[in-house]
């Protein structure tokens, strides 16, 4: 018998191209990574990898494997919604994450009306950044996530998963009460602000690459010299008059003496706020009530966010 979670690496190595970026993207080791490899051919018993220079790609054979497991694991899925729809209904542990803002604007909302409606869920929550949490989900520790993508960033297919649209969020640009645009009547766009300091998320990040590339639509170079993944500390950045940033609505979870947001004039950028469940997963009955409690908040937020001049 195939070990599943075998089938789980073996479908990562083929999806991006090697044994290293499989590895980066599980949060294992790669010669974690290679010991499961080796022990998958042994019950295989055909090689699934080969060498290509100092690398290794998926042989006939083993591309013949990833798509088996795409299918047995969507067909899993869908075994155990089908067992739980017959035995206990809506109940069982529910494993949730989310990106920090949404933590706390989108998840905890929902997990109080899921716990409300459903008592019998037993929800379990972390925050971590999506490129932390969608290994977790893929190997199973995982159930509902809450991720996100820029329309300026096309989404890379990721095998195995799907993405549930929430909410969309304008990104909007935050001032320090004290700059000459935060209460002027001119129209602002990111290009008269091409000579500011801009505070922006971490290198890597989608945020830094999509300023990078707003600022390359709108004529600059963004100047950045201030870092962070906290919005808490990015708004209170801007405040201090330390530069300016693009913030999305679900970061404005409260007045934040010092600042002004303003919309942009010249360019619009949305953020696009996504459950992500495993390919099949839907229709377990807490997944799809965890789903639609997340739509319901999501909607309110979406009714009640006032946008800035």
């Amino acid at each position: 018998m195939f070990n599943i979670q075998r089938m789980r690496i073996l479908r990562e190595v083929a999806a991006r191209g090697g044994i290293s970026a499989a590895a980066e993207a599980l949060y294992l080791s790669p010669s974690a990574v290679s010991q499961q490899m080796a022990v998958l051919e042994r019950e295989v018993g055909i090689p699934l990898l080969e060498r290509v220079g100092r690398g290794v790609r998926v042989t006939a054979a083993g591309e013949r494997l990833v798509a088996h497991t795409e299918r047995v694991l969507t067909v899993l899925e869908e075994a155990r919604a089908d067992l739980e729809d017959i035995s206990a209904g809506i109940a069982g542990p529910l494993h949730t994450c989310a990106f920090p803002t949404a933590a706390r604007a989108l998840l905890v909302p929902a997990l109080a009306r899921l716990r409300a409606n459903h008592p019998r869920i037993r929800p379990t929550m972390n925050d971590l950044e999506p490129e932390e949490s969608v290994p977790l989900l893929k190997l199973g520790e995982l159930d509902v996530i809450i991720s996100y993508g820029f329309d300026r960033l096309p989404e890379r297919p990721d095998p195995g998963i799907e993405r549930l649209h929430l909410m969309t969020e304008p990104l909007d640009i935050a001032l320090s009460a004290s700059h000459p645009y935060a209460n002027s009547s001119r129209a602002i766009s990111l290009a008269v602000l091409s000579s500011e300091q801009w505070v922006v998320g971490r290198d890597g990040s989608p945020f830094m690459d999509v300023m990078i590339k707003l600022g390359g639509e709108s004529g600059f170079e963004p100047r950045i010299d201030l870092h962070s993944n906290d919005y808490q500390v990015i708004l209170a950045a801007v405040a201090a008059g330390l530069g300016v940033a693009l913030v999305p609505p679900l970061a404005r979870f409260a007045e934040y003496p010092g600042v002004v947001f303003r919309r942009p004039d010249d360019i619009t950028v949305n953020r696009h706020v996504v459950a992500v469940i495993r390919s099949g997963s839907g229709r377990l009955p807490a997944i799809a009530a965890a789903l639609d409690e997340l739509r319901a908040v999501a909607r309110e937020i979406e009714t009640n966010v006032t946008p800035p001049r």
